[in-house]
């Protein structure tokens, strides 16, 4: 662990009257954190939008399904190297120059294996769909430009600056959607090889803003003293967030190879919806971080104690959600075109959706900022496993029903789990 957790001065580096304000004080930042992430979702959904209507059903469930893949590898670039920064710059703000370099480093480190990797794993599922060069250009795109892009909100998250947070947030689908739109404006029809070049484009764009920055906050003389013993301690967190994104991808590749892209496609479709209905619940869990991180040192039980009351907000949201998708899912035809009518079913056996999403974020979140971050790791991991191996069994029995069945399955399971651990961990301190 980086010097500054051992020692008094990172335990105080923060005003404790400025800690208390921002525990529990008005929620201006949470109004902000909000705005950012709408903002964000109205840009991919308007992104998502152009490129179904552009691409047409097949060719734009080929782009789902790279795009997951790429996802799924992006999210492991520095094994947790953001989330890793976020908790440093949250317990001691001064120290942020140093971190955002050494975890800038971190994510530079991993690209190559991961890169690679993505690449053989997209080829072999995508191969019959996404030509090779398309399918370089949307891996590289997404590996460059979503590491650097999270990175750049951690920072500015752990320093509680929430516009520029909000900014950081919408500046990658904001940069798509204006490459995407002058092509959208002049032609009926975009080919996925013209994507996949303007997706490339816009992520070495943020890889690049965030190294600028590295460079520009560079202090040799302190980053390898704090932090060469932290390589791996993030690898719970990076655990976690890769397995998320198997429980949120992996159902779409299933349905694609055992079914067909278009298929694919209109899933993710019913599932953008979701991604929107689940802003708010998602927002106050960005907006909590922080807190949680710091009431997290305590143990599970203080942090329960200190927030208890924004997790019946988020349930009650849930619940909220769950109606409005139900109620939206036969608008989803119009709103991306006619071709995707099966959506609308879709959508609504996604219903439940936002509730067992905001159950187990809810819990993941609580447990992993207490110190147990590799215990979660592990059971969203297991999670993932047995999500792919039930989707393929009821996706073959079922089709894309068996995929929801099996999301909603693997949710409970997971959050039984973690409750399960958390009792039997509430005696024992946080890891050191």
């Amino acid at each position: 662990m980086p010097e500054i957790f051992g020692s008094n001065e990172g335990q105080i580096a923060t005003d404790p009257r400025g800690a208390q304000r921002t525990l529990r004080g008005p929620g201006s930042g949470y109004v902000t954190v909000i705005a950012g992430m709408c903002f964000r979702a109205a840009f991919q959904a308007a992104l998502t939008i152009l490129l179904a209507r552009l691409l047409g059903r097949a060719d734009y469930g080929a782009l789902v399904v790279v795009g997951g893949i790429a996802g799924l590898f992006s999210i492991l670039a520095g094994l947790g190297a953001s989330a890793l920064h976020l908790r440093d710059t949250a317990i001691a703000p001064d120290a942020w120059r140093d971190s955002f370099v050494a975890h800038h480093a971190s994510i530079w480190k991993t690209q190559p294996i991961l890169l690679a990797s993505a690449v053989l794993v997209a080829w072999l599922v995508a191969r019959e769909e996404v030509g090779w060069l398309s399918l370089l250009l949307l891996i590289f795109g997404d590996l460059l430009g979503a590491p650097a892009s999270d990175l750049l909100v951690r920072s500015c998250q752990g320093r509680e600056r929430y516009g520029r947070m909000a900014l950081a947030m919408c500046a990658l689908p904001l940069t798509r959607v204006l490459l995407v739109t002058p092509v959208a404006m002049t032609s009926d029809f975009v080919s996925l090889q013209s994507w996949s070049l303007l997706s490339f484009l816009s992520g070495a764009a943020i890889a690049a803003v965030a190294a600028g920055m590295a460079m520009s906050v560079k202090n040799d003389n302190l980053i390898g003293r704090k932090y060469s013993r932290d390589s791996f301690s993030g690898l719970g967190f990076s655990m976690t967030a890769a397995s998320a994104r198997i429980h949120a991808d992996a159902d779409k590749a299933i349905i694609a190879k055992l079914s067909s892209f278009g298929a694919a496609g209109e899933y993710s479709l019913a599932y953008r919806m979701m991604d929107v209905l689940l802003l708010p619940i998602n927002g106050l869990i960005e907006w909590s971080m922080r807190a949680l991180f710091r009431h997290g040192r305590g143990g599970i039980a203080v942090s329960l104690r200190a927030l208890w009351r924004r997790w019946l907000i988020l349930l009650s949201l849930a619940l909220g959600a769950c109606v409005a998708a139900y109620a939206l899912a036969p608008f989803l035809p119009a709103i991306f075109g006619e071709q995707f009518q099966d959506a609308v079913l879709m959508g609504r056996w996604l219903a439940l959706l936002p509730l067992t999403t905001a159950c187990w974020v809810m819990l993941r979140s609580i447990v992993a900022t207490a110190g147990h971050q590799k215990f979660v790791g592990v059971v969203e991991l297991i999670g993932a496993s047995v999500s792919i191996l039930l989707g393929i069994v009821l996706v073959l029995q079922y089709g894309w029903r068996g995929a929801v069945v099996a999301t909603y399955g693997t949710h409970i399971a997971m959050s039984l789990a973690v409750i399960g651990g958390a009792i039997l961990k509430l005696r024992h301190p946080p890891e050191q």
